[in-house]
């Protein structure tokens, strides 16, 4: 079973863990505190490739989609959005980014702060 050797082993390394609090020095909760939390619902292309009906695909809709993260920005018909980044070596600065989503402001249907 690798590092544990006992299914309660596993269980109980994960609650020791939950309950340890995580440090992050002020400076990077005043620098991510620039990027709040959003909840964007948008909508996006359907595509099929299937044989169907006219009236099918008069009654088809667009997909609605929802993306939560840090909003980056909103600029140029544009909002970037940002679910992960990684601090500098010294942990005293945001340095990178990742999970990014760009999406069209005209398909957004609400962005609201969470």
């Amino acid at each position: 079973m690798g590092f544990f050797t006992k299914p309660e082993d596993t269980y109980g390394f994960f609650m020791k863990r939950k309950n340890k609090k995580i440090f992050r020095p002020k400076k990077i909760y005043q620098e991510i505190d620039k990027y709040p939390m959003v909840s964007c619902e948008w909508f996006d292309i359907v595509s099929n490739s299937n044989w169907s009906s006219f009236e099918e695909v008069k009654k088809s809709e667009l997909a609605t989609c929802i993306t939560k993260g840090h909003l980056l920005s909103q600029s140029k018909g544009i909002t970037r959005i940002f679910g992960d980044y990684s601090l500098s070596d010294d942990k005293k600065k945001i340095e990178t980014i990742g999970n990014t989503t760009i999406i069209p402001n005209s398909v957004i249907k609400e962005i609201k702060k969470i």
